[in-house]
């Protein structure tokens, strides 16, 4: 299936809004993650201070230390706060062989205690990885650790624990109004894309509608392109090109070679939108740069960008080439020659597929008014795509004939697989191609290069035998 200019406009800026909100929301998960680390370290970092606190006021009491700590409901109630705190688990003090003397679960005491990793690892991590650490399927449990030195005294350590499983529901929580945010600016960006391939595609297909009424040989063809920058300047230009030639064909006074000339001047002048439409890739193609500077170099989606983006390129490109013909230069031109000159081009495309070329031009036909090059460049395109069309192998018959003192027939016929008869009326239209990498302008230039020289093309097939294109053009008189 064809994908017209607009739609892949569309799916471009399509996808660049949704790279650009896919970065912006993975820079914003990282973000929110950090914070939620740095944050819970500061919570259990408060509450081990608290436990320390209390601890040291206990030293001072009369006793056996390990006694009075199991005992004091102070220090009870300060543990306990750790199933309360920011992504908290437990709170314990442990002594200096890792035996629980209390915990914020009392079935624990006395028992050895799990060693977990330090949270302070996972806060020095950068924001990519402390993201990666609270995605972790099942969590992990990181420990704070502090310490529990009296005097001189070492009776062990307080550990604080706590979730990254905790960490990501509230991580998920902060992303859903960001994820609604998102889901609008992509709906946003259908709409805005849809107007902006409208806006910048029309005067596309203004100027294309109008060469091909100029092409039909109607007078008087005027513009109507928006009234700014090279669009007005081209609009003007094209008006008053027409109207020259509307005023010369009415006294008779104009030839296919002089309306050639006013179409290159013309497509020089249209070049200027190239800059019109070429902005808004400008923009794309520096977005692509922005997004691969902060993302890996084999990222899927930005090679997707990249490559539609080439492809609205060269459907630009396209364009141009066909609005822009070069002026002719006509003189006797002998077929027989213009076929060896052609001939290793297309020998060297038909040794491909295994397909057999012949022709027949007599060196004592007649000259054709022509300019040389456009008219080989033509008959090659017709020549390659014969040879295209025959991936098994084939025949390619080039010949040229007088049909009559003042005419000669070119004719291009292969055996290849056949053009349908709903493409048939379709194939010499700007764009339009049934090859999955074509660009649709080849045939279309043929047609245009054939009717500037005051020539006639014909095409006939069948599905499955063949195709033969058929080209009339006026000898030279002498």
């Amino acid at each position: 299936m064809r994908i017209g200019v607009k739609t892949k406009q569309i799916l471009v800026v399509m996808a660049v809004v949704f790279a650009v909100v896919a970065t912006m929301g993975t820079l914003s998960l990282a973000s929110i993650a950090d914070g939620l680390v740095q944050d819970t370290r500061a919570s259990a970092d408060l509450l081990a201070k608290g436990i320390f606190n209390r601890a040291s006021q206990l030293a001072l009491d009369d006793g056996d230390f390990r006694d009075t700590l199991g005992s004091d409901a102070g220090l009870q109630s300060i543990l306990q706060m750790s199933g309360s705190s920011r992504h908290g688990q437990y709170a314990a003090i442990v002594d200096v062989n890792g035996r629980i003397i209390v915990h914020s679960d009392r079935t624990q005491v006395g028992r050895f205690i799990s060693t977990y990793p330090n949270l302070d690892s996972l806060v020095a991590a950068g924001p990519f990885a402390k993201t990666r650490a609270i995605f972790t399927p099942g969590g992990l449990t990181q420990e704070v650790r502090l310490p529990l030195v009296l005097g001189t005294t070492d009776f062990g350590s307080i550990r604080v624990a706590v979730s990254t499983l905790l960490m990501r529901d509230d991580l998920e929580d902060a992303l859903r109004p960001a994820a609604v945010t998102a889901l609008l600016l992509l709906i946003g960006s259908v709409i805005v894309a849809t107007l902006l391939a409208q806006w910048t595609l029309r005067p596309i297909h203004l100027i294309r509608a109008g060469l091909a009424r100029l092409g039909r040989g109607e007078a008087g063809v005027t513009l109507a392109l928006p009234q700014e920058g090279e669009f007005e300047d081209l609009g003007e230009s094209f008006n008053v090109v027409s109207a020259r030639l509307a005023k010369e064909q009415a006294e008779g006074r104009v030839s296919r070679a002089t309306v050639s000339r006013r179409l290159a001047a013309l497509g020089r002048v249209s070049s200027g939108i190239a800059h019109e439409v070429k902005n808004p890739l400008n923009a794309m193609q520096i977005h692509l740069e922005l997004l691969r500077a902060q993302t890996s170099d084999d990222n899927e989606h930005i090679k997707v960008l990249a490559q539609q983006a080439r492809r609205l390129d060269a459907v630009v490109q396209g364009f141009l080439a066909f609005a822009k013909p070069d002026a002719m230069v006509l003189e006797a031109v002998h077929l027989d020659a213009v076929f060896q000159d052609m001939l290793p081009v297309v020998e060297a495309e038909a040794g491909k597929t295994g397909v057999n070329v012949s022709v027949r031009a007599p060196a004592d036909l007649p000259p054709v008014t022509a300019d040389a090059g456009q008219l080989q460049q033509a008959l090659l395109n017709l020549a390659i795509n014969a040879c295209q069309a025959m991936p098994k192998g084939g025949d390619l018959r080039l010949a040229a004939r007088a049909t009559s003192a003042t005419q000669m027939e070119i004719t291009v016929e292969d055996t290849g697989t056949g053009i349908t008869q709903e493409h048939l009326d379709k194939i010499f239209n700007l764009y339009f191609t049934t090859k999955p990498e074509g660009s649709g302008v080849g045939l279309a230039l043929v047609y245009r290069t054939i009717h500037l020289h005051e020539g006639e093309i014909e095409v006939e097939s069948v599905p499955g035998k063949g195709t033969t294109f058929r080209v009339t053009l006026p000898i030279a008189q002498a």
